[in-house]
């Protein structure tokens, strides 16, 4: 029987069945800031008189996204003991950061959302509604803290960003241009990105200031930001118009080439993605090495979104750098990008709430246990690249322990899909509850993980323990997914009563530009007493990196 020649209909109909079988990936135009400036120098700002505090802050309560149980399963990769005799890395600087203690300062708010980042000669530290400058030089001396909207006091007009101050806020280092990179939202609608680029390296000198809407006037929660030589990414939770409901994580990448220039028309490309999918990070740059030529920018995400064994990846392509109105290229939708990791039990049973137990109090602390910890850190070397992520789950003995993994990729432009784990561990070699953790690695493969640590009526030796600061790494020969003894930052000589149960919300591992020195801030606290956060800024270094 002799076959009919296809039609055009049929011709077209298995044309959309080929596209409708590749991944998914949508494309989405640009929008310029709506509003533009330049800043007075910051040291002139933080000479002017700040802004009263009366009575406390308390964060909105955290906008969770409900996830399903998937049962419990063995954590293979639990590390339940030490096997190395001695850590290889010792603390270099250790000095007190904005919060209680710190000079003229009165903690206004809490959490502290406790992040910072380092150049070549200065640290910004930025503590939710207020930020310091402060040299990484001994002594270590940090200027005073700033209202953090006083930096876009000069936008023109009067927009959100000069006039809202509600935290969640980051600090950047872009290693390769050696600028600074400020960013908060404002979370009254209708909504605003704000972004400071600094003119020089000086933290204390100018910068250019911009403000971009929100697409959607969603309710931008929990903004993640990462560096890429293409772009400046963020990644948030958008809880629709009026936080009236999860809508999935929005993704927004802006022209790093413009923004760096104090071009006014900087443009800003968005995506939504799906309510199936949440908490997603972008690859953040540490290496001096940039990426191989025409990477994209990878994201991952949604803990627990698919299952207890996968978390999923994203790509961003913006098609042409020169000319941003052509709009970008997103992959991943629907968790349709998985990477495989070791099967994991969720912290607080439930992916997060109030569980973490503290000496000398009943109140239980937020261990966010249901969204990757701040960063995705990028270290490109000769070897290979290596992205670098965390969050909590539950360890064998029901208290949290920290996951950490170092994913990685050949030296080559690759795409999303390459990316697969090298190691992975869950640091839990006692019973005290560990969480909030943030890690990267040095240019020798070093990897150093920063988290908080306490216990309450039963721990390790017995002894219940105030929430304490303490690192633990581990060198390039130590077995794969273990880290080596811990060391102590700072004891905490107090617990955290009240305040929503709320925990710090993220902290900050950074690598310096030597490329050995790792920095590192989270909070504690040296009394019981609600609102009465500290935090510490402290440095460390192994051996074996020169």
């Amino acid at each position: 029987m002799r076959k009919a020649k296809p039609t055009g209909a049929y011709l077209l109909a298995t044309v959309v069945l080929l596209l409708c079988s590749l991944p998914l990936a949508a494309q989405d135009p640009a929008h310029h800031a709506v509003a533009f400036g330049i800043s007075a120098p910051l040291g002139d700002l933080a000479k002017l008189p700040q802004p009263l505090q009366y009575g406390f802050h308390e964060a909105n309560p955290v906008h969770r996204v409900p996830k399903r149980s998937f049962g419990q399963v063995v954590d293979a990769v639990e590390q339940s003991s030490i096997a190395s005799p001695a850590a290889n890395y010792t603390i270099g600087a250790n000095f007190l950061g904005v919060g209680n203690g710190f000079p003229g300062y009165s903690v206004p708010d809490a959490p502290p959302d406790t992040n910072m980042a380092v150049g070549d000669t200065q640290i910004v530290q930025w503590v939710n509604v207020s930020y310091t400058v402060c040299q990484k030089t001994s002594p270590f001396t940090c200027g005073p803290a700033i209202a953090g909207n006083a930096l876009w006091s000069g936008l023109s007009g009067s927009p959100l960003c000069k006039t809202q101050n509600a935290g969640d806020i980051i600090a950047q280092w872009d290693v390769k241009a050696h600028r600074w990179l400020l960013t908060q939202n404002v979370f009254t609608s209708p909504y605003a990105v704000c972004v400071a680029i600094s003119t020089s390296p000086d933290a204390n000198g100018t910068y250019f200031l911009y403000q971009f809407s929100v697409p959607g006037n969603g309710f931008p929660d929990y903004p993640k930001w990462g560096i890429w030589p293409t772009d400046y990414g963020q990644a948030v939770n958008n809880f629709g118009p009026g936080g009236s409901g999860f809508l999935g994580p929005q993704v927004c990448v802006y022209n790093r080439k413009k923004m760096l220039a104090g071009d006014p028309t900087a443009e800003q490309i968005c995506h939504q993605y799906t309510a199936t999918e949440d908490g997603l990070l972008p690859a953040d740059q540490d290496s001096s090495a940039n990426p191989p030529a025409g990477q994209d920018h990878f994201f991952i995400g949604s803990v627990g979104d698919v299952d207890n064994a996968h978390l999923s990846l994203y790509a961003v392509h913006i098609k042409n750098l020169n000319d941003w109105s052509q709009g970008a290229i997103f992959t991943g939708d629907g968790n349709s990008q998985l990477i495989s990791i070791a099967s994991f039990n969720p912290a607080c049973g439930n992916y997060g709430g109030a569980c973490v137990p503290q000496k000398g109090v009943t109140d239980l602390l937020d261990s966010l246990g249901g969204r990757l910890m701040y960063r995705f850190a990028y270290f490109n070397e000769r070897r290979g690249q290596h992205w670098l992520t965390n969050f909590d789950v539950a360890a064998s003995g029901g208290q949290n322990g920290v996951r950490w993994m170092e994913i990685i990729a050949p030296q080559r432009k690759v795409n999303v899909s390459s990316l697969k784990v090298h190691q992975q561990g869950t640091y839990a070699p006692d019973g005290n509850w560990r969480w909030m953790g943030s890690v990267a690695r040095d240019k020798v493969g070093n990897i150093l993980v920063g988290y908080s640590e306490s216990c309450g009526t039963t721990c390790s030796g017995g002894t219940p323990m105030f929430p304490s600061i303490f690192v633990a790494g581990r060198l390039p020969s130590d077995p794969l997914g273990t880290l080596e003894p811990e060391v102590l930052v700072v004891g905490g000589a107090g617990s955290q009563p009240d305040t929503s149960n709320r925990w710090g919300d993220y902290s900050s591992m950074r690598i310096d530009q030597d490329g050995c020195t790792f920095w590192y801030t989270t909070e504690y606290y040296k009394v019981t007493q609600s609102f009465d956060w500290s935090t510490q800024i402290a440095s460390a270094k192994f051996a074996n990196c020169q």
